[in-house]
């Protein structure tokens, strides 16, 4: 491999996180290269996860209990308008 080769796969393999090994074999299967997720989606995603953990526990609560309170819907909502907000801010970074 001369030097304009291994300077392109160390390239491909810091943006994928993937070793020389793995990247290789991807290259040889046809696989997509994938990059790794920045540190703002990955940060965006546990919000996600958060805000569904806590939907679940108001649906949960409403199907025990029998209904939920307006505060209860107002965190909920406050919450969703916030990813969405995170979301978009996080979309006009990677476009």
């Amino acid at each position: 491999m001369n030097d304009k080769v291994n300077a392109e796969l160390e390239r491909l393999c810091e943006k994928s996180a993937l070793s020389k090994a793995a990247l290789l074999r991807k290259l040889i299967m046809s696989e997509p290269i994938k990059e790794r997720p920045n540190a703002d989606f990955i940060k965006l995603t546990a919000e996600i996860n958060s805000i569904g953990i806590n939907f679940n526990q108001l649906v949960y609560k409403a199907h025990t209990v029998g209904y939920v309170t307006d505060e209860d819907l107002r965190a909920t909502r406050a919450a969703f308008e916030l990813i969405l907000k995170k979301m978009h801010e996080w979309e006009k970074t990677w476009r």
